[in-house]
């Protein structure tokens, strides 16, 4: 898994910038998109993918520890749908990259049971 740390080392060799310069960029980036998503409840960016905020409403459950019936506010979920081309990046990657084969188990040795 990819962590914020590795997204800014390639985008400020990428940009030819330092890490300082893209760790701002990156949350600058992070916060308009969240600001946008907060007052709009959208964001297309083509090429790359949608994200949309969709509302939840409110719902009833159990607590599987005390049996007891709870109500969950309602509240809201962010989604993001790939656009074609990062899909088409994303497969082209994953494809290309050889499986691993998982390990044999061992096979049990068959006793014979002397009555």
């Amino acid at each position: 898994m990819t962590d914020r740390e590795e997204v800014i080392t390639k985008f400020a060799t990428k940009a030819k910038v330092t890490k300082v310069n893209a760790g701002a960029y990156l949350a600058i980036l992070l916060d308009v998109i969240q600001a946008i998503l907060a007052r709009k409840r959208a964001l297309k960016l083509p090429g790359f993918g949608s994200f949309k905020v969709n509302p939840v409403p409110e719902r009833k459950g159990i607590n599987p520890l005390t049996g007891k019936k709870v109500t969950f506010a309602p509240g809201v979920r962010v989604s993001f749908k790939p656009g074609q081309p990062l899909k088409e990046a994303v497969a082209k990657n994953v494809l290309a990259k050889p499986k691993v084969k998982p390990k044999a188990k061992p096979k049990k040795k068959k006793t014979s049971r002397k009555k």
